[in-house]
């Protein structure tokens, strides 16, 4: 398997009725153990890039890195591009080898919407390369309006007409999820989601996997969300784990404490990489 396509990952998920968990990452670290926990899980991975971490790593190499770690090991490996808002950011990362990108495109009106992704769809395809888009607002969990607002979710019908108009190969829809750490326990809308999982035939994404009770992911896995977007936890462990070694390693140096974080960040990854039905 290795590097694989993350539409057939997602369209794999989506024929078995499971998720797959997408890890927003920044470093090599993070992209190798990852796909290390994959490996020992046996499960498919896909690892993704937010626009604004290629000032310290750029595309190219992001890219380059996430082939040569799935180059080792036999389970699928996706590479994608999560949040973008610019059309040039997104030709970019497809010109670095990103085989599927994301334009988000849900603060713009719906007609606006459909125009910019449609527009991103048919570019992709010169590439080879598939594309995800984002209907409704999936906010910030730090403001409980954001995700408890039921008028702000994907509306199904909305969902059925913006697919078939645009050709996006999948789509992140607003159940009641947000991203960043939650002020109040997030409920998902699962009824919501069964409709939308009947109007449209894409794989569909939920975003603001922090802090979403486990037994709310397993349903929404079985209901239709077959990829869960994983960020802000995956950044705190390292950061937590990076204070707690530096201020008691009695050896400062770098590689001593990321051999020491290796073991516990695996750990993390393994237990996370189910939490969706893979």
């Amino acid at each position: 398997m290795a590097f694989a396509s993350v539409k057939q990952i997602l369209l794999d998920a989506q024929e078995k009725n499971y998720g797959v968990v997408a890890f927003d990452c920044f470093n090599y670290e993070s992209i190798a153990w990852a796909v290390e926990a994959a490996e020992l899980e046996n499960v498919p991975v896909i690892i993704m890039q937010y626009p604004a971490t290629k000032k310290i790593i750029p595309f190219t190499a992001f890219s380059a890195i996430t082939k040569a770690v799935a180059d080792r090991v036999k389970v699928p490996v996706g590479l994608h591009l999560d949040h973008s808002y610019d059309l040039d950011e997104i030709k970019e990362a497809l010109e670095a080898g990103f085989p599927s990108v994301m334009f988000d495109g849900s603060k713009l009106s719906f007609e606006d919407n459909i125009k910019y992704c449609k527009q991103v769809a048919e570019m992709a395809k010169g590439y080879g390369a598939s594309v995800e888009a984002e209907l409704g607002k999936v906010g910030t969990a730090g403001n409980l309006e954001d995700f408890a607002d039921s008028s702000k979710y994907t509306k199904p019908e909305e969902a059925k007409e913006f697919v078939e108009r645009t050709g996006v190969d999948y789509l992140a829809v607003a159940i009641g999820s947000a991203h960043g750490f939650y002020v109040a326990t997030p409920k998902l809308d699962l009824l919501r989601l069964r409709e939308l999982d009947k109007a449209v035939n894409v794989p569909l994404v939920l975003h603001g996997g922090t802090g979403i009770p486990d037994d709310q992911l397993l349903e929404a896995g079985h209901l239709g969300i077959n990829k869960l977007n994983v960020g802000t936890e995956l950044d705190a462990f390292f950061f937590q784990y990076t204070a707690e070694l530096t201020n008691n390693a009695k050896d400062k140096h770098y590689g001593s404490y990321t051999v020491a974080m290796q073991e516990r960040i695996v750990d993390y990854y393994r237990k996370k990489l189910h939490v969706i039905g893979a």
